[in-house]
């Protein structure tokens, strides 16, 4: 027999599993409805900054940048907002009480988030990045949580601010705004230099795309630059963002809606002008340091705040209103007297047994698991993302300059151009360029070669001549001898391939390959500094005695696709021995080209004055 505590009020004796759950779901349905929801709350965004931790982080980095994407970080407080707008339903919802239902909903898209940011990475390489599926899963993941945790009913009433998560997805803003960059910056310089023939503040400098201007104080002239950053593309996508979340809770005409959205771009255009006028005048009354360092920090959070007030002020002036509007009041009113009167309640009646009262989620703790079970696996696999910062920035845009414009070669080895193709044009398109080099080692270096290395580098415009003309698939399609193909990881979180092949012709040679996403000039339509693709093909004759003597790869960085080299075997000891020599000439190459590309950007990115 088992011993039992008395204490004064309750027996406590040895709970089985099954009474201690009975237990919790009693205190879960004798607690508040405030307890449920800031439990329920709480696991909601315990897991979504668990899941997306350096994916939020990076989103929320661009707010102090000057950048047209600079407000997409305000995207998760807006939809925030726009939840606890629609926390309580607004009319009747239909009495769906079936966790089975809220389960089927949300689980498959739990797994979905997940697979996408465990699978991808390694099948898409940098290009997950750059079209940074991270944050197109943001509201997938948070929609399954929210159907799970809070039940579908939630789900539901909660989609205007689960679908706004989508806002925070940058891709689309990159496709959109370079086509109109240009003529942001066209129209904003074409206004400055009317104001400043208007006002004196500044003159225009002798320039070759007439964006610097000289400002005189006290006798001293100093330069001002107006770039791309500045030209207000920035401040007319935060106010997209700001305006079409209001733009959901306001009542209206959708014509009116939609003047208004386009009335407060337009207004921010114009006080983008103003807040550069007033730098200028800055800069003339108290100096550049003031002007620059002062002002120029925060004007212009000020300036997108002033913007976004009196756009607010003037929805009730167009005949709109924010909320519930009084004929919907009254519409619930004559909805409520034609069902007949309410029954008022006596003190004298007792209280409804809280059997009756049905819960959305009477079960919430297996919820609450599954919610951060998904989150804690999809938050590693999230973290890992920071390895593409090598290659592209936060929105995506590739980092490294293009090699075909900027040779390099590893520390110790020299680069030497060798002969271009033409032939292929019609395969990678019409302004593609392969060129083939050659590279010797030069020097003291940690990777030592017997033969040059020889790199293959195809520069096109787009990625689908790369997806059609594989290299794997063009040694099989010539009749070359695959000895094996393999996957290998490399720096940047790029995901490569190796490949051993034998040819009568040219003998045996080893090649790791790999895409990278590169910014160019080379591809004139797509405009100038824009975002193409190149293929780097790395080979490295074969020979009894290989051709390298680098340190070993990670397990982790190779795994077979076809075939299996066998360590015990001297021939396939020299293709191991090749393929490690690659991998690890292919890292330093791409740390070289990240670390010349930032040297180059600082310099070249650097106008001749302070920006403004």
């Amino acid at each position: 027999m088992s011993e039992t505590l008395s204490v004064p009020g309750a027996e406590i004796g040895p709970w089985s599993p099954k009474e201690c759950r009975a237990r919790w779901h009693d205190r879960w349905a004798g607690a508040s409805q405030v307890t449920r929801t800031r439990v329920q709350m709480g696991a909601l965004l315990a897991s979504v900054l668990l899941a997306y931790n350096y994916s939020l982080r990076t989103l929320l980095s661009t707010l102090d940048q000057q950048t047209p994407l600079a407000y997409i970080s305000l995207v998760p407080a807006i939809a925030l907002a726009l939840a606890a707008i629609r926390a309580r339903p607004i009319k009747p919802e239909p009495p769906i009480h079936d966790r089975h239902v809220d389960y089927t909903i949300g689980v498959p898209l739990l797994l979905v988030a997940v697979a996408v940011n465990e699978l991808l990475p390694a099948r898409m390489s940098a290009m997950f990045w750059v079209y940074r599926m991270d944050l197109l899963t943001l509201p997938v993941f948070v929609a399954g949580a929210v159907a799970i945790i809070f039940g579908t009913r939630v789900l539901w009433r909660q989609k205007l601010a689960i679908l706004f998560l989508f806002l925070a997805w940058p891709y689309p803003y990159q496709k959109v705004l370079l086509g109109v960059l240009n003529a942001f910056t066209a129209v904003t310089l074409l206004g400055m230099h009317r104001i400043v023939a208007w006002t004196h503040l500044a003159k225009p400098s002798t320039s070759i795309d007439n964006t610097l201007f000289t400002v005189t104080y006290h006798g001293r002239p100093f330069v001002l630059s107006v770039v791309t950053a500045c030209s207000g593309v920035n401040g007319v996508v935060g106010f997209l963002l700001v305006g079409s979340a209001f733009a959901a809770v306001v009542k209206g005409p959708i014509v009116r809606k939609v003047l208004w959205l386009v009335g407060g771009m337009a207004l921010l255009m114009v006080i983008n002008l103003g807040r550069i006028t007033f730098i200028f005048f800055a800069g003339r009354t108290w100096g550049e340091g003031i002007a620059i360092n002062v002002f120029h920090p925060v004007i212009g959070l000020v300036t997108f705040s002033l913007g976004v007030l009196v756009m607010i002020l003037l929805i009730k002036p167009l005949g709109m209103r924010i909320g519930i509007g009084q004929q919907q009041v009254q519409q619930q009113s004559a909805a409520a007297v034609a069902s007949g009167p309410v029954p008022v309640p006596s003190l004298y009646d007792p209280p409804p047994p809280r059997s009756m009262v049905a819960l959305a989620v009477p079960k919430v703790y297996l919820a609450l698991v599954v919610a951060l079970v998904a989150a804690l696996v999809l938050g590693i696999s999230n973290l890992g993302l920071r390895s593409y910062n090598l290659v592209a920035d936060v929105s995506g845009q590739a980092k490294l300059l293009a090699f075909i414009q900027d040779p390099v070669a590893p520390t110790g080895w020299v680069t030497q151009y060798e002969t271009s193709f033409g032939w292929a044009k019609p395969l990678f398109g019409d302004t593609s360029i392969w060129n083939r080099y050659v590279m010797h080692a030069d020097g003291p270096t940690s990777l030592h070669a017997k033969q040059p290395v020889v790199a293959d580098v195809i520069n096109a415009p787009d990625l689908s001549g790369f997806s059609a003309y594989g290299v794997e698939n063009c040694y099989a399609f010539h009749g070359y001898g695959l000895a094996d193909v393999a996957q290998v990881s490399l720096a940047g979180g790029l995901t490569g391939q190796a490949m051993s092949y034998t040819s009568q012709q040219y003998g045996s040679w080893s090649i790791v390959d790999w895409i990278l996403p590169v910014r160019s000039s080379l591809h004139p339509s797509a405009g100038t500094g824009t975002t193409s693709y190149e293929r780097v093909v790395l080979y490295v004759q074969n020979s009894r005695s290989g051709a390298a003597g680098s340190g070993p790869i990670p397990a982790r960085s190779v795994h077979n696709i076809a075939g299996t080299l066998d360590p015990t075997n001297q021939t396939d000891r020299t293709l191991i021995q090749n393929r490690t020599f690659l991998v690890a000439f292919a890292d330093q190459l791409i740390d070289r080209q990240a670390s010349r590309s930032a040297h180059r950007t600082a310099h070249l990115s650097l106008p001749p004055g302070s920006s403004v």
